[in-house]
């Protein structure tokens, strides 16, 4: 699961959409916004941004007698930086309509304050790993993308709207958007040297549900059945049977190890066994293979993704990391 903050990243780099919808004439859920967790520090109402708009380059401070919520590598998570995180994504949820006090809500809320706790640590982990590599934004920067939320939300007016909307406060804000920054520049080091070009197979396959009627099949292509056409009458895959089972181009590590396995060992035109995995039992055919074909800008963003989320996996196992509060 990728948690960095290039998956929450949304509230922060897409911001101004996000304002621009909270703040339109739309209406949000009537339900009413419960309190903030226990031990959260008071919401204030919304701060006016002014020239210099976060307060040393966004980092949050502790003092000695803070109350922390873990403490990373020796680093302490101030509890009412955590207690405000886990707030402001309770209050997106009962902004779609899910009742915090419903058992489907209350499990919600406990899955979102771990996952809160968990995005801080991981990003105490990144700005660790970037201080290392002397690598740290700028206060114009942190300034300038705060300056273009504003510009994007229309304004200060809803700005500040949109703020209190979320019980965000700017300080919460600019550490977002420092959290964003590190990780956009600690991505950009650690997969600088990922190749564009990589081995890739052109595969159709047939997807099935019950084993007798995968045996069925692969015993009707061994006759000499047309794949493709055997593919649209029986294929469980909704989404590639009327094509034959056509599931276009892809790179290793895209599909589940047990058919990337036997997708990548196959020759072409030739056609698998029944792969099990857990999708369902598969025949597999490959088409094509390339030794060194493009890969697409999704596929790009993907796997810089990927490796990113390995780089962190890394680093946090190695970490030393105590935590402080119930999940």
């Amino acid at each position: 699961m990728l948690r960095f903050r290039f998956m929450t990243a949304t509230l922060v780099l897409g911001l101004g959409s996000l304002i621009l919808a909270a703040c339109s004439d739309a209406q949000p859920s009537a339900t009413t916004l419960p309190p903030p967790p226990s031990g959260a520090a008071p919401q204030a109402t919304a701060p006016q941004a002014q020239a210099g708009y976060c307060a040393n380059g966004g980092r949050f401070t502790t003092q000695s007698n803070d109350q922390l919520a873990a403490r990373v590598n020796g680093v302490g998570i101030p509890m009412q930086v955590y207690e405000r995180q886990a707030a402001q994504s309770q209050a997106a949820l009962v902004q779609q309509g899910v009742d915090p006090n419903s058992d489907q809500g209350k499990e919600a809320i406990k899955g979102l304050r771990a996952q809160a706790l968990a995005q801080l640590i991981d990003d105490a982990l990144i700005e660790q790993q970037a201080q290392a590599q002397n690598i740290s934004p700028s206060d114009d920067e942190i300034n300038s993308r705060v300056q273009q939320l504003i510009n994007d939300a229309g304004g200060q007016d809803k700005f500040d709207e949109y703020l209190t909307k979320n019980q965000l406060t700017l300080d919460d804000l600019c550490q977002q958007i420092r959290a964003s920054v590190l990780s956009e520049a600690m991505m950009a080091r650690v997969t600088q040297n990922l190749p564009t070009q990589v081995e890739q197979v052109h595969v159709a396959h047939i997807l099935f549900a019950k084993k007798e009627d995968a045996d069925a099949a692969l015993t009707k292509l061994k006759a000499g059945a047309d794949f493709a056409a055997l593919a649209k009458q029986v294929s469980q895959d909704e989404a590639t049977r009327d094509n034959g089972g056509d599931l276009g181009w892809f790179p290793r590590d895209v599909m589940p190890p047990e058919f990337d396995k036997v997708a990548f060992s196959l020759q072409p035109g030739e056609i698998s066994g029944i792969v099990s995995t857990q999708l369902g039992l598969h025949i597999i055919k490959l088409l094509e293979r390339d030794p060194k074909r493009a890969l697409t800008p999704e596929q790009i963003q993907n796997q810089r993704l990927a490796a990113f989320n390995s780089w962190l996996d890394g680093v946090r196992a190695k970490a030393k990391i105590d935590k402080f509060v119930q999940e």
